[in-house]
């Protein structure tokens, strides 16, 4: 099927003229390594112009920084081959744990300085005169490779980004309706629904930067791309809130026509594919408003009263999100929304879930794969050993985020082998008989623009990379040709072997299974929750809401390969993010409560936090004491006591929440949001 795919040889063909382009325009300017160009366009032409334009940026600023820091390690540790090579792998680590901090492809930016920091300066370690030379060509050569592939892809057939963005964002609005049929029609069976979307989502905020840097004339696309990221996002807690409200319920709503007539109306209105009109909103919210009961102790008024605010939650976030999805098909500007939450402001970085240990850790384990080889390195006094380094590098660096790096280190080993064997061929079988520019592309057209077709190919881009990358680096055509057999024997072993040495470390100090990543996730979820119970840290329920969803969003994929006996398997972030929630409403409550409650209020939620952190210890689903369930329903009565206003209604709504999240019979580890 790729040998027939249109588009694949078109990328593959644009891959090849852009890679030619650089490698012609660098042997005409007498740089020292024509093929870094050649391979720097491989490397940062992309199927869509969006990703090509970011790349190019990306990788500019990456060697520029790399070199930099090039000139400040290299020349003052030279004469000291272990302190050069504990500076090198400092300096990896470093640019690593700010790579892993971003997440996004900026992270490209520090995870490329970190390596190629390696590539710069490991092969000139014995002449540190020529450092700053190398570093200077190294860029020019970069910038030459960057450039060209940034032209081919804006000039020959550009690829906007747009139609894959209107392709995931459908997909995500189908699961969202889908998702909303089902709690609205209480056909339940959503938990595949809550991952797939979370895990979606989490992904969306990878080409949001692609679509800024695509073509102009499509309006604000990535601004708008956030903005439904942030509203489906803020969807998500709604939604199971809205589905829990209705099983706590049971058949009390059943039985309620006018409350059915809404789910009903509710359900249709979701599924119509036309974008929502402002007066259906404001009718849904008139409806709503009639049928609030007067709030009072009741749990079943109480549980109607939240389910009726997160209908209207639902009505607002669905026709922000529905005008979002008509304006990224468009081109057209949404109209003003209607939810009161300013929900991009909050999905910034600064908000995101951070394990920072886990972040050091993975930072200082590949810093300390490339120090290892580089003490062996020294011990053997091996000259060609440099190779080696380069490679422990980039494999240390490329997976660093991922749970266990070892099966992409050993695919990136495998294909750099077969490019090995495909450059030993070309270096001392054919290269030796070419003597002009033209012959060459011919006798390269053939080994590049196979491989090529694999770069539009998600699960085949990373055999393809390399093999594409490698490849170009090995063949090292430059103006005069030279191929030292004893040469290349030596860089290819060391490059493998640099490899193999970083997978077999891998292996041994750094690779955790999707359960274990899981199970650590899980866990600082519930330290948020204890924190928030205990009052510690920002107290802002928005800000708590998008660092618990973006915990779920890293959370779904290792969910996904759980084995079905797994007992964290069973957790649902979604509904840990509802008590934390009712928490927070509660804990901002109480300060307006006289002072007998409020000291009641202080002593549950220390039983709250007390709860949290025996799961935490545990590392599994503990079930709530009964003590908190009779402490949960004697608050309820003595709030029910007091006159009704603001402080005491919201702290109402969060004792509800918290009561049926924790002992809810239907759904005994899943919490309600009021």
């Amino acid at each position: 099927m790729l040998l027939l795919d249109r588009q694949a040889w078109l990328h593959s063909a644009k891959s090849f003229l852009a890679g030619m382009t650089a490698l012609y325009i660098a042997l005409a300017a007498g740089l020292p390594r024509p093929y870094w160009a050649m391979t720097t366009a491989y490397v940062v032409l992309q199927p869509v112009l969006g990703g090509t334009n970011s790349r190019g940026i990306y990788r500019i600023s990456g060697t520029l920084i790399a070199a930099i820091a090039v000139l400040a390690i290299v020349p003052n540790l030279a004469q000291a081959p272990v302190l050069l090579s504990l500076g090198m792998s400092l300096w990896l680590s470093a640019c690593l744990f700010v790579a892993l901090l971003h997440r996004g492809p900026s992270s490209y930016v520090f995870m490329l300085a970190g390596y190629t920091a390696a590539f710069v300066g490991f092969p000139i370690v014995t002449q540190p005169d020529a450092i700053f030379d190398t570093a200077l060509a190294r860029s020019e050569e970069i910038v030459l490779g960057s450039l060209c592939a940034v032209v081919v892809a804006a000039v020959v057939f550009p690829a906007s980004i747009q139609p894959m963005i209107r392709q995931r964002v459908d997909a995500l609005m189908r699961d969202a309706r889908a998702w909303c049929a089902q709690t609205l029609a209480r056909a339940g069976g959503s938990n595949a629904l809550r991952r797939q979307l979370a895990g979606d989502l989490s992904q969306l905020d990878l080409v949001i930067p692609f679509a800024k840097r695509d073509d102009p004339r499509h309006g604000e696309l990535d601004e708008w791309l956030a903005q439904l990221r942030a509203r489906l996002l803020g969807l998500l807690p709604v939604l199971a809130a809205v589905e829990d409200r209705l099983g706590n319920l049971g058949e009390a709503t059943v039985r309620d026509e006018q409350l059915e007539a809404l789910l009903a109306d509710l359900r249709a209105w979701i599924g119509e594919d036309a974008a929502p009109m402002r007066e259906a909103v404001e009718r849904f919210r008139f409806r709503i408003a009639a049928l609030r009961p007067a709030p009072d102790a009741d749990h079943a008024g109480l549980l109607r009263t939240g389910l009726l605010l997160r209908l209207q939650e639902l009505a607002e976030l669905w026709y922000d999100s529905a005008h979002l999805r008509h304006s990224i098909a468009t081109g057209r500007p949404p109209p003003a929304p209607v939810f009161g939450v300013d929900l991009r402001r909050l999905v910034r970085p600064g908000n995101r879930h951070i394990d920072w240990s886990m972040v050091a850790f993975s930072a200082l384990a590949a810093g300390a794969t490339l120090f290892a080889y580089c003490l062996l390195w020294i011990a053997l006094g091996w000259s060609d050993g440099a190779s080696g380094a380069m490679m422990a590098a980039v494999a240390a660096a490329f997976f660093a985020a991922q749970d266990d790096p070892a099966p992409n280190i050993a695919v990136f080993m495998k294909a750099d082998l077969a490019a090995v064997l495909g450059a030993f061929v070309y270096q001392f079988g054919i290269l030796p008989a070419i003597h002009d520019f033209v012959p060459l592309v011919v006798v390269l057209a053939p080994a590049f623009l196979p491989v090529g077709l694999m770069l539009s190919r998600p699960k085949l881009f990373l055999p393809g990379m390399v093999m594409a990358a490698n490849f170009a680096s090995l063949l090292s055509i430059q103006n005069d040709y030279v191929a030292d057999f004893t040469r290349y024997v030596n860089s290819s072993i060391s490059s493998v072997l640099g490899l193999l040495f970083a997978l077999v470390m891998t292996r041994l100090f750094r690779s955790v299974g999707a359960e274990w990543s899981a199970r650590r996730l899980v866990r600082q979820g519930w330290a948020l929750l204890a924190a928030a119970a205990e009052g510690r840290g920002r107290q802002d329920r928005d800000r708590f809401m998008v660092r618990m969803l973006d915990l779920l969003g890293l959370l779904a994929p290792r969910l996904a390969a759980l084995p079905a006996d797994s007992d964290i398997g069973g957790v649902d972030m979604l509904d840990e993010v509802r008590m934390g929630l009712n928490i927070l409403n509660l804990r901002r409550a109480r300060s307006a409560l006289p002072a007998l409650h409020t000291q009641a209020l202080d002593r549950l939620l220390a039983d709250v936090a007390a709860h949290y952190r025996a799961r935490r210890r545990a590392g599994r689903p503990v079930p709530a004491p009964q003590e908190l369930k009779a402490a949960l329903d004697a608050a309820l009565s003595q709030l029910g006591t007091r006159a009704p206003g603001e402080a005491r209604d919201q702290a109402l709504l969060g004792l509800i929440g918290l009561r049926f999240g924790l002992f809810a019979p239907e759904r005994p580890a899943g919490p309600a949001s009021a």
